[in-house]
């Protein structure tokens, strides 16, 4: 109770529209974004807001032994049930903690927040467990704007680097930016995220496969998949897997939250398409420790990735859309807004800019649109469309 918490306002002010209110706060994402810490920053909050109590208050964390003596529902109700704020961190461990739960909201007497770990319990369990009666917070990784303020660093080049090449969870603060150290760090967390969260918990017999399959998607973030596609180039690698197995390989990274799917629309015909799509990481770490680190055959791409990913983060739903034969890399929509984005590494050439703004030239609507490059002097607009600096766009992010 007592640790240093550097606040992440967004979730906060997110949660605190449901603090006192008789519904279940679920607080969830991919390993290491620190879910605890908004744990800890809710109770600060009511002590500081809502005039609660240190009496009224339990913290209880599994991974601590100070609470082991808690294995099932009967012991959890009797060491929480005197509380009014409840809070558990990774509650599946607890056996049938949902009996638990759903008594102690029938009570009308308890506010109650939780968190559990992927590798156990998914999101599309939720339903099973508490019956409706729950509000779920999908927490991130940081964002560019987050990162810069966890670390003390200022907006410039050098530090957009960092943000690219270490990415975003929010225990590097206690560790240096240097390559040795982070990425030491790092392969233990995707270690643990692939045979724990993914291997395990869907009881993958070809790892060996999966690791591969995973690596490949990694080696072409942002490129547009479908089974067959990677059935058959993993098959011209002289390994043989049908498109329904690699479906669900993938289907299990994206349960696990730290892989992400997203769809073709096409415009004229305003369908989605059934095959083909993108898959992003939750966080470009994941990418650059498989890689180790980036080449410029793969910048465009991790570009791509970190824009999709301060999207994602910032509550943008996500399409790519086709006209005619062009296509968009992001078409993002939140609260009946919509915006257009292409995402490209340098426009050094004229026949480069012309490409990237044709997609968007090709959209006959006044929604805006955008071409985000490393340009430092991106600064044009042509018909509407603007092309402008990334690093420069995700700190903007937040008030669009």
């Amino acid at each position: 109770m007592s640790k240093t918490i550097i606040k992440r306002a967004k979730y906060l002010n997110s949660i605190r529209n449901f603090i006192n209110k008789d519904i279940v706060k679920v607080i969830m994402w991919q390993r290491r974004v620190w879910k605890s810490y908004i744990l800890l920053q809710i109770i600060e909050e009511l002590k500081n807001n809502f005039w609660a109590l240190e009496n009224e208050i339990i913290y209880i964390n599994k991974e601590d032994l100070k609470w082991d003596k808690i294995q099932d529902y009967n012991d959890l109700y009797e060491e929480v049930k005197n509380y009014k704020y409840i809070f558990i961190d990774e509650i599946q461990d607890i056996n049938s903690w949902e009996k638990a739960i759903r008594s102690l909201q029938a009570s009308w007497n308890h506010d109650i927040y939780i968190t559990w770990s992927n590798s156990n319990l998914l999101s599309s369990e939720l339903s099973t467990f508490l019956s409706g009666r729950y509000v779920s917070f999908d927490i991130y990784p940081l964002n560019y704007s987050e990162f810069l303020e966890f670390h003390n660093l200022q907006a410039n080049n050098e530090n957009f680097l960092k943000y690219i090449k270490f990415g975003w969870l929010p225990y590097l603060t206690n560790l240096k930016l240097e390559e040795e150290i982070v990425y030491s760090y790092l392969k233990d967390v995707v270690s643990t995220i692939i045979l724990k969260d993914v291997v395990s918990r869907n009881n993958i017999r070809n790892v060996d496969f999966y690791k591969k399959l995973i690596n490949y998607i990694s080696s072409e973030t942002g490129s547009i998949f479908s089974a067959k596609s990677i059935s058959d180039y993993l098959r011209n690698q002289n390994i043989k897997m049908s498109p329904n197995v690699v479906l669900n390989y993938l289907e299990n990274s994206i349960n696990a939250s730290f892989l992400n799917k997203v769809s073709r629309y096409d415009i004229k015909w305003k369908r989605l398409f059934e095959i083909k799509e993108k898959y992003y990481f939750t966080d470009i770490w994941i990418k650059n420790t498989l890689l180790w680190w980036y080449s410029k055959i793969h910048i465009s791409w991790i570009l791509e990735n970190i824009v999709f990913s301060n999207l994602i983060s910032n509550w943008w739903e996500l399409k790519i859309w086709e006209i005619s034969d062009k296509e968009v890399d992001f078409v993002c929509e939140k609260e009946w807004n919509i915006m257009y984005i292409q995402v490209a590494y340098l426009l050094e050439t004229e026949k480069t800019r012309d490409r990237e703004f044709a997609s968007l030239l090709a959209i006959n609507d006044s929604w805006p649109k955008y071409v985000l490059t490393m340009d430092e002097n991106a600064s044009w607009v042509i018909d509407w469309a603007k092309w402008l600096n990334i690093d420069k766009f995700l700190l903007e992010l937040e008030n669009i």
